[in-house]
């Protein structure tokens, strides 16, 4: 799930290779609802909805069109948060095209667009909205590229992960990391909803994202986690946002078509 997924740190570990992912992510359309885990002193209860489609329309990279909608419950106020992202990823690393708008109780509140690309220890990003600028930053992994690695790592048995991010973020000079804790869950089993999972094997990860903003303590901007499957689906998810946290489950689950590529 992307702007929940993120990517690796150490640049010999970095697996920016001219070829595809070892671990492919197998092209989707799955719906999460979301509700409050727990109420806060300034939220009362939240209605909320992940969207998303994964589809490999063309051999070599992945399109994501990734929506979340909630309506945020406070004493005497409501606010609806509405953020969509489009996004093509190339399924080596390498290329990155995003566009995210964001809307609050209707109202436009802006779009970031660009693109970003891996070249040797760096990752280059040219944004063309809110601003026209380019920039570079630390080679980084994409949201999709994580996905695949973490599958791969998992696969390997490793349980700890530091990584290195770029997301679309306009202010990505404050340089996000994050740091992931596998665990092995049990394997996968058919299920309703379209959902099945039959003898995949799945981890529980646990990931903390990090970055200049960053408590002085240690604590991060964000902290997720999720059962992933080893097709890249996720599942029984937490979202703390610091303030509030969120959970999440998969509700609706459809598997897509995807080109022959050998």
């Amino acid at each position: 799930m992307k702007r929940i997924l993120a990517g690796l740190a150490a640049s010999a570990a970095l697996g920016i290779a001219a070829q595809a992912w070892a671990a492919p992510l197998r092209p989707h359309q799955a719906v999460y609802d979301l509700s409050l885990s727990g109420q806060t002193e300034d939220i009362l209860a939240v209605e909320g909805r992940i969207a998303l489609t994964l589809n490999a329309k063309a051999c070599g990279e992945y399109d994501l069109d990734y929506r979340f909608a909630a309506r945020f419950h406070k004493d005497g106020e409501t606010t609806v948060t509405d953020q969509r992202t489009r996004s093509v990823e190339a399924d080596n690393g390498r290329a990155y095209r995003f566009e995210t708008t964001t809307f609050v109780d209707g109202l436009d509140q802006g779009t970031v667009r660009g693109t970003a690309s891996n070249a040797q220890d760096a990752t280059t990003v040219s944004l063309q909205e809110p601003v026209i600028r380019d920039f570079s930053l630390p080679a980084s992994h994409f949201p999709l590229d994580h996905t695949a690695m973490l599958i791969e790592r998992a696969r390997k048995g490793q349980r700890f992960v530091e990584a290195r991010l770029f997301d679309g973020d306009p202010e990505a000079e404050k340089l996000m990391t994050t740091t992931s804790i596998i665990l092995p869950a049990a394997t996968g089993a058919s299920g309703d909803k379209g959902r099945d999972f039959a003898g995949l094997a799945s981890w529980t990860v646990d990931e903390s994202y990090f970055n200049s903003d960053s408590d002085e303590d240690g604590l991060p901007i964000f902290r997720a986690r999720y059962r992933l499957y080893e097709n890249g689906v996720s599942d029984e998810m937490t979202l703390d946002f610091g303030d509030y946290a969120l959970k999440g489950s998969l509700t609706s689950l459809t598997y897509l078509s995807a080109p022959d590529c050998r």
